[in-house]
């Protein structure tokens, strides 16, 4: 029997169809893809003048998983019956198992865990994370939001829907949504008993109308990347159904390549396509294959490097896969992957070969994870390539999609009086901003035998800033969204500056920082002298009142500053030339590696 919310939204369905083709991409209120960010090999991203205006018929959307935790931890075990995450209770757990840990204590002899059992390729810079926690789930939204992504898609291939962490995602950024937040919107990807999988994400997610505003729709109606093929008319009707899959060439289920759309493919990529076969809808982007199929990171230009010569922090498999995008430029282009993490270990020999070697009988491997060079998130990892996918994802999106312009209008002069007053602030075009409710604390259990990760070092919500230029000084402002402590500055916030040519000293890429000064009314002004040690060359007048800070800083101390300043504010974070601190700790205005632009009057004279 059809449910009345069903019934309600098929009788609008013609109108529907002509209001809303498909969902918009998500456009940052947070302007955030007019953030600048280098990463640890000395990448910067493009602006709007690399990439081109944005373009709203393009979409983006990425693998996301939802079963860390939800198989047991120290063995594989049989799901729950709403198939959520299993609390940890054992005070002896081994687990979590970390491969690229296990192989560096014993090379020859890795100490595995159990057949079958869920083993972690590396370690996400959240830790070993459960897919139910709360603070991770809202770093997961701020860094896709933030990366342009317009869609989560949850990985249900294997027949288990995990509603319960489903539920939670969506429960968080709808809240987020209303709070501003250009949050992701979802869909699913179904593969094994897909009759089965669709009909319960249909009845007990659609059909009941849940979170209607986080669907992702595609051509007028809810996306979902499976098979609709044994699936009743109601539900065929209700989907437009795009087939995914792994590979395309000499594949049986990619046909022409008609509605199929996978979620892997060897380089140059084949597109999926739906009006036309000169029309490319859909083409897939991953960061690399398989442990199983020798086709890892370090991949390209159809080999795969010696054990000896592998780079996996360089992306170069991912590379030549966003090339081929932006060469085809689709309408969709679908990410594989931000968060699998965990991959079973097998010895029942039906693998061939793993990193090229053979297997045999009693042998182990991983099909989809293993190690650094062979696995597929893009989610930051503690060690290893850190955030580099992630800053690489952002730079394919960016050039794929374009950018918006800055608002800042280059050249403005302005005098600020430093009195707490913030009344002239007010005509000032350089404005940034910062997302709400981005300093919740953390207090959930980890995988086995990590405990309870707890994090309270969230305390300013820092939400907006200004800066502008006057004759002999460059001006900066911020809000914060709680009022600061005492009146004063207070320990631990921070302006950080790009500012210096290239041959200057620098920490994390920041030349210089401004922080709490023993005078009142000054900040001290420090030059880095590489690592995170700075030197103290001067003073930077400072008003604070309620939630408001404005200062002042001399250009003298800044010397032959560059056309472009790069700046960011961070509370509480206390980096100490850890760059993945700016994700994990207190609050950053941008977020984790990003920075503001701000134009000077030099910029016409690049």
């Amino acid at each position: 029997m059809m449910l009345p919310f069903l019934r309600f939204l098929l009788c609008l369905w013609p109108g529907l169809l002509l209001a809303q083709l498909s969902s918009p991409p998500q456009v940052s209120p947070q302007r955030a893809d007019t953030w600048a960010a280098t990463d640890a090999l000395g990448r910067s991203l493009p602006d709007n003048a690399a990439t081109g205006d944005l373009n709203e018929n393009k979409h983006v959307g990425i693998f996301y998983f939802l079963w860390l935790g939800a198989h047991g931890h120290d063995a594989h075990t049989k799901p729950l019956p709403d198939e959520g995450v299993m609390v940890p209770t054992d005070t002896a757990y081994r687990s979590p198992y970390d491969i690229s840990r296990l192989l560096a204590e014993n090379p020859a002899n890795p100490a595995y865990g159990p057949d079958k059992a869920f083993h972690h390729w590396a370690e996400s810079v959240f830790g070993y994370y459960l897919s139910d926690d709360d603070w991770v789930i809202v770093k997961h939204a701020q860094l896709l939001s933030d990366a342009g992504v317009d869609v989560i898609v949850f990985d249900v291939t294997n027949s288990l829907v995990y509603l319960p962490q489903a539920l939670r995602v969506c429960t968080l950024f709808a809240r987020l949504q209303q709070m501003g937040w250009a949050v992701p919107r979802v869909a699913f990807l179904t593969n094994s008993q897909h009759v089965k999988t669709t009909e319960r994400i249909y009845a007990e997610f659609y059909a009941p109308g849940l979170y209607p505003d986080l669907w992702f729709r595609w051509k007028g109606k809810p996306l979902l990347m499976g098979n609709p093929e044994g699936l009743s008319p109601e539900i065929q009707e209700f989907f437009n159904f795009r087939r995914s899959w792994a590979w395309t060439k000499g594949q049986e289920w990619f046909g022409d390549g008609k509605d199929k759309w996978p979620w892997i493919d060897h380089y140059p990529q084949q597109y999926g396509w739906h009006d036309s076969p000169g029309v490319p809808e859909q083409i897939v982007v991953a960061s690399a294959q398989h442990p199983v199929s020798n086709i890892g990171r370090s991949f390209h230009a159809g080999r795969q490097p010696a054990p000896d010569s592998i780079d996996p922090g360089r992306g170069l498999f991912f590379a030549e896969q966003w090339r081929r995008a932006w060469e085809v430029d689709p309408e969709f282009v679908f990410i594989t992957g931000w968060n699998e993490w965990v991959a079973m270990r097998f010895t029942d020999g039906r693998a061939k070969q793993i990193m090229g070697k053979p297997v045999q009988p009693g042998d182990t491997y991983f099909v989809d994870q293993y190690n650094e060079e062979f696995s597929r998130d893009i989610e930051p990892m503690r060690g290893g390539f850190t955030d580099n996918y992630y800053y690489q994802m952002v730079d394919g999106i960016r050039r794929y999609k374009g950018t918006r312009p800055p608002q800042q209008r280059p050249g403005q002069t302005a005098a600020m009086t430093i009195d707490g007053s913030f009344t002239e602030w007010e005509s000032v075009t350089g404005v940034y901003y910062d997302h709400l409710a981005d300093t919740r604390h953390r207090a959930h259990p980890g995988w086995g035998r990590t405990g309870v990760y707890r994090d309270s070092s969230g305390r300013y919500d820092l939400v907006e800033a200004r800066a502008a230029e006057g004759a002999d000084h460059f001006f900066f402002y911020l809000r914060s969204h709680n009022d600061f402590a005492a009146g004063q500055v207070p320990e631990g916030l921070e302006l950080l500056l790009v500012a210096g040519a290239a041959e200057m000293p620098a920490s994390l890429g920041y030349h210089y920082r401004v922080v709490r000064g023993a005078a009142a009314g000054a900040m001290e002004v420090q030059r880095s002298r590489g690592g995170w040690e700075w030197t103290s060359i001067g003073q930077a007048a400072v008003a604070l009142r309620g939630n408001q800070l404005e200062l002042s800083l001399p250009k003298a101390l800044l010397g032959d500053y560059p056309p472009v300043l790069e700046f960011k504010w961070i509370d509480n974070v206390y980096p100490a030339g850890d760059a993945l601190r700016f994700y994990t700790h207190g609050d950053a205005a941008p977020n984790a590696r990003f920075n503001y632009r701000f134009q000077t009057a030099k910029t016409d004279d690049r």
